[in-house]
């Protein structure tokens, strides 16, 4: 039975917790939140321990496994503080804020010998995976181009605003963007080059959009923004032109994926079934859907030993590397060339 302690009780705390209660190889057993009544609210769900502190639930608690879901500029120090602990991480993305503090992170968890996987969910999501699987199979035949969005309305649950501070989160560039940014390299590899523009009449690096040009004269767009009207919902969506097809692919569709072939009939393949949480995780989302898939692999991979490689923390910082590249190119205005950029 793999043991976990999680930091940070807000909406993402909340989900992992849920994905925890539906493993049988693992047992959520502490929670910790600066906001002691917040961690007690959410532990009592769980019949888990809380505490006001990282430090405390390090002290006191049996783990083998810390789950960072605090603000994106905590990543670091609470990392370092978990695999200086000998502890394995699970740390929500992005990685970092800097490729340097992301390289440091990777670093001290190799020479501690704990393994680190970051949370970039999108490659855990039934659909993204089934895009995979098509280009990868080649039934389709080349991919020719492939456009995708991320949109969502202002996030207004985080603590103390933090997430609309650029300077602590990076913005939608790196808080929200980073998902197709980084499913693009998982699917793709690295692109030759990009040129990005924000827009920011509302918040800044609120609303992202990216073209790509991979090998192969594979254009690849992506639009993430979370300027939205708060009665827009929130949507992911992408669009996959091949030879001999499209597969179309958007959350808010009754039948989300659908598959387009000349002459044929639209095909609505099948997911995997989502599980629903039993308790109220307040978040833009309502179903566990990759958040499941993705931690089970990485308790599967500390209870056997393996290196989650699906979303290792190296590949993570690859995808950071990139989003701040798409950041030089909307300050200056320039395509950047991205062969030179070190993996």
């Amino acid at each position: 039975m793999v043991k976990v302690g999680i930091l940070g009780t807000g909406f993402m705390g909340g989900m992992h917790a849920e994905v925890y209660r539906n493993l049988p190889n693992a047992e959520l057993v502490a929670l910790a939140d600066r906001d002691l009544d917040k961690a007690r609210k959410l532990a009592g769900r769980y019949r888990a321990t809380s505490y006001s502190t990282a430090e405390d639930l390090f002290g006191k608690e049996k783990i083998d496994v810390v789950d960072i879901c605090l603000p994106t500029f905590l990543h670091k120090e609470y990392a370092l503080k978990a695999a200086r602990k000998g502890k394995h991480i699970l740390c929500e993305k992005p990685i970092a804020l800097t490729t340097e503090d992301a390289d440091e992170m990777i670093d001290t968890a190799e020479k501690e010998g704990v393994k680190f996987m970051i949370g970039q969910v999108i490659r855990f999501w039934p659909e993204y995976i089934k895009l995979k699987e098509i280009y990868q199979g080649g039934q389709l035949g080349k991919l020719l181009n492939i456009t995708c969005i991320r949109l969502s309305p202002t996030p207004d649950w985080a603590w103390d605003n933090w997430l609309t501070d650029p300077k602590r989160s990076g913005g939608a560039l790196l808080d929200l963007h980073i998902h197709d940014t980084d499913y693009l390299l998982y699917l793709l590899g690295k692109p030759l080059s990009l040129i990005c523009c924000v827009s920011s009449h509302c918040l800044p690096y609120g609303h992202v959009f990216t073209t790509f040009t991979f090998a192969e004269n594979v254009i690849a767009f992506a639009e993430g923004g979370w300027d939205m009207p708060e009665s827009f919902p929130f949507t992911m969506a992408y669009t996959a032109l091949f030879e001999k097809g499209a597969v179309e692919f958007n959350s808010r569709a009754e039948k989300t994926l659908a598959i387009y072939k000349s002459g044929q009939k639209v095909e609505y393949p099948e997911t995997q079934q989502q599980l629903v949480p039993a308790a109220n995780t307040e978040g833009n989302i309502a179903q566990l859907g990759g958040y499941f898939s993705e931690i089970k692999y990485f308790i599967d991979c500390v209870e056997n030993d393996q290196e989650p490689v699906q979303a290792s923390a190296r590949a993570a910082r690859d995808s950071l590397e990139l989003v701040l590249a798409e950041k030089e190119s909307a300050e200056t205005g320039k395509i950047i060339k991205i062969g030179d950029l070190q993996g």
